[in-house]
């Protein structure tokens, strides 16, 4: 950046995400948020927030059901037990769902996966748009180690959540997009070569990938997720004693270091 482009901020921040024209309107990527936004879900400003297009009320249940579907009120999960753990330490709403929410943002969980297998079909899409091979590109990553987000469960090998998101989708009588097909000819490959499923980002990613998210998009759009289990095992740890999530006793903490030093006279 200039010192001509700093002097130009330093005077002026120019935005297009919008202004608040305090006792007068509220301006929310160009349209009046009372005027002309009122009659929208929060779900579907916030989509508009992201990345501002409207979709029709199909896709919106169809992104809802992203949401809704992988909102597991599991104490166990990462997300719910962090926002748990807070709550036995008697921690407010909101600093738990934080905690909760930012543990989203894993390698292995919830954002870099699904953003991956994002990225990684957009990148098929250009390579096999210049006539390369599926196959051929897809066993190359095989080769160079390279992980393929979307497709095998380190816990179980069959996702659960990916036949009810098929049947949703042909009970909405969607027709599936090219990084939809594209999703399953990536898991016969990989299960002739090793055995493997698709997981349920792949389908997450290749729903989204065909409504024209980016990875930045799509990044924002799984922020939150799995929010909504979170709230449950907030309060359910919250109606139990201080202290009760992951209680334990100095005998289970098995020490493997150094032995304890003798001192002698």
């Amino acid at each position: 950046m200039s010192i001509n482009d700093l002097q130009t901020l330093h005077q002026c921040y120019p935005t297009n995400s919008g202004l608040a024209y305090l006792s007068e309107r509220s301006i929310f990527r160009g349209k009046n948020l009372h005027d002309d936004l009122n009659h929208l879900s929060w779900f579907e400003l916030n989509l508009f927030g992201i990345t501002g297009r409207r979709y029709s009320a199909i896709e919106l249940k169809i992104l809802n059901y992203i949401w809704l579907s992988t909102s597991y009120s599991d104490i166990r999960i990462w997300p719910n037990r962090i926002a748990a753990l807070a709550s036995s330490a008697r921690s407010t709403p909101i600093m738990s769902l934080v905690g909760g929410i930012s543990s989203c943002d894993a390698e292995l969980f919830v954002a870099k996966p699904l953003v991956s297998c994002l990225s990684m079909y957009l990148q098929l899409k250009k390579r096999l748009d210049d006539n390369e091979e599926l196959d051929a590109e897809l066993q190359k990553r095989l080769d160079n180690n390279e992980t393929i987000y979307g497709f095998g469960r380190p816990i179980s090998s069959i996702d659960e959540r990916v036949p009810h998101l098929v049947l949703f989708l042909n009970s909405m009588k969607k027709d599936t997009g090219y990084f939809f097909k594209l999703a399953f000819k990536i898991e016969d490959f990989l299960k002739r070569k090793k055995n493997i499923q698709m997981n349920i980002a792949a389908l997450y990613a290749a729903v989204c990938a065909d409504l024209g998210f980016n990875e930045v998009e799509m990044n924002l759009f799984v922020s939150l997720l799995v929010v909504a289990g979170m709230p449950p095992c907030y309060l359910d740890t919250l109606e139990k004693p201080p202290g009760s999530i992951l209680p334990i006793k100095c005998d289970d903490v098995k020490y493997t270091g150094k032995p304890s030093k003798k001192w002698s006279n």
